[in-house]
């Protein structure tokens, strides 16, 4: 989730300047950008919200779904917006200011806001991640419900927000750096646990709910906007970031190859989460559509039952908050970027207002898992503005920006951006041709999704 001035994860090797625009570092390998890419998506998407939306989805349903829309759509519009931003050169809102001058920085403006609503309540999920890797550093995990029985997450949050300003201002190399070398060992470490819980004795029926497709579960519409809601989230698209993050990129990177190195690692890593939580959650009865805390719930349960336990948890979540760090500064950066550019502020005034902007939206997320246990119908605020913005909105946003870049760019362009002979990813044939074609006609099918899902 990140993009302009300070790219996020973008590493040190990016020296070159495009010709023809101005002074624009890039990434001189597509090795570099690949990794950085992936660092850049892979997070709390991942390892937080897929197995929480499994459990409210149905398990192995949703799984397929969203494998196939991760792998078929996600990955077409990761292609598009990265071209775009490749093309351009641009963050979003200097690309769709350049596809229409009226009212293209409008929607650019648009999808700002969007990552403006997410990283509101992400960061009180890192802030989560926070307290969990102070709490096993001290040896004292606690059950969900007694660390959220005071206000100590909402001063995690706070933590969150000023180590989040304080890097803003200095800069992210460094943590990019340290980023790419821990995420493999969160990988190893997630992977050893779902290992490990498939000796658990509720794992036979935790693979018959994960696992297990139910062909009529296919023919849901809601499962679907659902899956592709979740794929959009995790891949980072409908949200500017790959826009930006692309435009970071030489002329001669091939898109399809990159984009399809950050799709299958994506759906690797969301497909490990689930094998992780869901033993865990049929173990101990917790229901599993218990919400958005329920990782954080399953988690400390197993890791206090598991022989050294004390030590791994230590390692799996102080990894867990740098990925989520390393994702929350990303994310705040592609903020700050376009209010650099567009309304000539400071890198100080600008990282002062995205902090006190995200901070002040992101209170009532904070004090859903509080005393004050603040909620909307019975659901916390969190869960609310989740399923707003990151099943609903990005949907929207992300189908929209498809739609205008694949319809409003010169094909010829975009296709020299794109960069890709065919390519196959197992029985998925990928063509440049394709992806386009997916862009254009997206909205029919969306819409026609839509208006199955609500009004019949």
């Amino acid at each position: 989730m990140k993009t302009p001035e300070i790219p996020p994860k973008i590493p040190s090797e990016i020296t070159e300047v495009v010709e023809g625009t101005p002074p624009r570092a890039v990434w001189t390998s597509q090795r570099a950008y690949i990794l950085a890419s992936i660092a850049g998506v892979v997070g709390l998407g991942n390892l937080w919200r897929f197995p929480y939306m499994a459990g409210e989805n149905g398990g192995a349903v949703f799984l397929l779904a969203y494998v196939i829309c991760a792998l078929t759509i996600g990955l077409s519009l990761h292609v598009l917006e990265t071209s775009a931003g490749k093309l351009t050169q641009r963050g979003p809102v200097g690309l769709f200011r350049r596809i229409n001058a009226k009212w293209g920085r409008w929607f650019g403006w648009s999808l700002v806001l969007i990552v403006t609503l997410i990283m509101s309540y992400y960061l009180v999920v890192s802030g989560w991640t926070l307290g969990y890797a102070v709490d096993s550093v001290r040896f004292d995990l606690k059950p969900f419900d007694q660390f959220t029985a005071g206000f100590a997450t909402l001063w995690f949050f706070f933590a969150t927000a000023a180590l989040t300003f304080l890097v803003l201002l200095r800069g992210i190399g460094g943590l990019e750096q340290m980023s790419k070398i821990l995420l493999p060992l969160l990988v190893v470490i997630v992977g050893g646990l779902a290992i490990y819980s498939q000796t658990l004795p509720g794992a036979g029926e935790a693979r018959q709910f994960y696992l297990n497709v139910d062909p009529e579960g296919l023919l849901e519409p809601r499962l679907w906007r659902m899956a592709a809601a979740q794929a959009f989230y995790s891949l980072g698209v409908g949200q500017g970031l790959l826009i930006a993050y692309g435009s970071y990129s030489p002329k001669h990177f091939n898109k399809v190859l990159s984009s399809s190195a950050v799709a299958l690692t994506n759906t690797t890593i969301c497909f490990l989460s689930g094998l992780m939580v869901f033993p865990i959650v049929f173990t101990f009865a917790i229901a599993p559509d218990t919400g958005s805390h329920l990782s954080f719930v399953a988690l400390p349960l197993m890791l206090d039952q598991l022989p050294g336990g004390q030590i791994v948890g230590i390692a799996f979540y102080l990894l867990l908050f740098v990925a989520a760090f390393t994702s929350c500064v990303g994310g705040m950066a592609a903020i700050l970027a376009p209010m650099r550019d567009q309304l000539h502020m400071s890198r100080r005034k600008a990282a002062v207002a995205v902090t006190l902007l995200v901070t002040v939206l992101g209170i009532p997320s904070a004090l859903s898992f509080t005393a004050v246990g603040l909620d909307v119908g019975g659901v916390p605020f969190l869960d609310v503005i989740d399923q707003l913005t990151g099943s609903g909105i990005v949907i929207v946003a992300g189908v929209a920006g498809a739609a205008l870049i694949s319809w409003m760019l010169p094909r010829k362009l975009l296709l020299e951006a794109i960069n890709t002979p065919t390519r196959r990813l197992g029985p998925i044939v990928i063509s440049a041709d394709i992806i386009i074609w997916v862009g254009r006609y997206l909205p029919i099918v969306a819409t026609a999704v839509w208006l199955v899902t609500y009004l019949i």
